[in-house]
């Protein structure tokens, strides 16, 4: 052997379209307080430590290691989804920020530990400018994930990448 392993198996991107914000507000700007007139801190999608408040299904992120949106830097999610081993009650990953990009508006990040069944898992999270307002793009590159076939994977993906848009669009319609 060479040392070197091959290539993940998995591959995918999941693309939704956002009508309203530009990709700067999307990115840097969304909520200035949240839909709840500010009880709640702004929702940042360009904040590496905010995916909790995207996705309902995660009651934590928060950095373990580093300063957040520094490459290098490890978050902690956890939550109720853990298709790899059903019978624990909290599926958690440990994320590296591989790629933080302010100005592009993405970063890249990889587990680097976890229980949820995943070996290699490398991804990054764009927002793009749109003509009708900005556009989320997720991409990813993983070796099988345990408890997922590739389609189902693919599924998830796509779906929370919607879910995001629709939070997105909630969150400016709320502010207004």
């Amino acid at each position: 052997m060479d040392g070197f392993s091959p290539e993940p198996q998995w591959q995918g991107k999941a693309t939704a379209k956002v009508a309203g914000p530009t990709a700067d507000q999307a990115w840097s700007l969304l909520g200035r307080g949240g839909s709840s007139g500010g009880a709640d801190p702004p929702l940042l999608l360009g904040d590496f430590c905010s995916l909790n408040k995207w996705f309902t299904s995660l009651s934590a992120c928060h950095i373990l290691e580093g300063s957040n949106n520094v490459p290098g830097c490890i978050r902690y999610c956890a939550g109720s989804i853990n298709k790899a081993n059903p019978t624990e009650s909290v599926g958690w990953a440990k994320e590296r920020l591989v790629e933080y990009d302010k100005v592009n508006r993405y970063y890249t990040y990889e587990i680097i530990e976890s229980n949820k069944g995943f070996g290699r898992y490398k991804a990054t999270l764009t927002v793009q400018p749109d003509p009708v307002g900005c556009l989320i793009e997720w991409s990813f590159q993983s070796d099988p994930v345990k408890g997922w076939s590739e389609k189902a994977f693919h599924s998830f993906f796509e779906s929370m990448t919607r879910g995001v848009a629709k939070r997105l669009e909630e969150e400016i319609i709320g502010a207004h």
